[in-house]
């Protein structure tokens, strides 16, 4: 029973949109920075991408050159626009100096993880190559926001779970408390030197039906929603436009 009345409750979560479903269980938004371009002219489109911000290059000559490009180049991420944490909670447990430290972890572990996205598809529409190039889309990826694990927020949350429904109403009512992350990406065509796609995003820690040890690492969440960032973009890189890439749903059955 005390599975049973979370899953019946996560039922409607499912049927919704996937926006839907990020915008009211989650409530997130992202803000985007000078990192991009067209920053201001960022919008959604769920028939196509599952990032909240997105915006295409419009112009023919930049698109015809895009089209003909077959190798990508990955820049390091960088974090130059990394926003100030504002969780109590992770205050209480981070200092600047002590995230500055985790955060070089993390762009290396962002780099890699798309740089494997396109590796590990055959079918991937570039080849990823080691240096920019004449011939080559150049990905620049920066972390714009992060607010690490806690275990005093877990705790917190847990506490709530006992007088409430069980995994869940800690998730819920224990929204201050959660790992966040959002990050920017712009993809440069290199014959042109414009812009061809641009996006942003933000995720915040998701409702998981148990315990599971990703919430014990600071980076857990992070680190999850790199992966699924990498695995979103390589599949909307490599499809063809009228084809939808679903977000992921706002609840975790396996997590690490």
């Amino acid at each position: 029973m005390l599975i049973r009345a979370p899953l019946l409750l996560l039922i409607p979560w499912m049927l919704m949109s996937c926006r839907t479903a990020k915008s009211v269980v989650a409530a997130v938004d992202v803000k985007p920075t000078a990192f991009l371009p067209h920053a201001a002219e960022l919008k959604e489109n769920r028939k196509r991408s599952p990032f909240i911000g997105n915006w295409w290059n419009t112009d023919k000559k930049v698109l015809q050159a895009a089209k003909q490009a077959r190798s990508i180049y990955i820049a390091p991420v960088v974090a130059d626009e990394l926003r100030p944490m504002r969780q109590k909670f992770t205050k209480l447990e981070f200092s600047d100096k002590r995230r500055e430290a985790k955060m070089k972890g993390l762009m290396t572990y962002a780099h890699d993880k798309f740089v494997r996205a396109f590796k590990s598809n055959k079918k991937s529409r570039f080849t990823v190559v080691n240096a920019p190039s004449k011939d080559a889309m150049t990905l620049k990826l920066s972390i714009i926001e992060w607010e690490p694990n806690t275990y005093s927020g877990l705790a917190m949350r847990e506490a709530v779970d006992l007088v409430t429904l069980p995994m869940i109403g800690g998730s819920v009512f224990g929204k201050p408390s959660r790992g966040v992350i959002a990050i920017e990406g712009v993809l440069t065509e290199p014959k042109t030197g414009k812009s061809f796609f641009e996006f942003a995003d933000k995720e915040e820690a998701r409702s998981l039906f148990f315990f599971f040890p990703q919430e014990l690492f600071p980076t857990g969440q992070a680190k999850y929603a790199i992966r699924e960032w990498a695995r979103q973009f390589e599949k909307l890189m490599s499809t063809p436009p009228e084809r939808q890439i679903k977000d992921s749903l706002p609840f975790q059955i396996i997590a690490f």
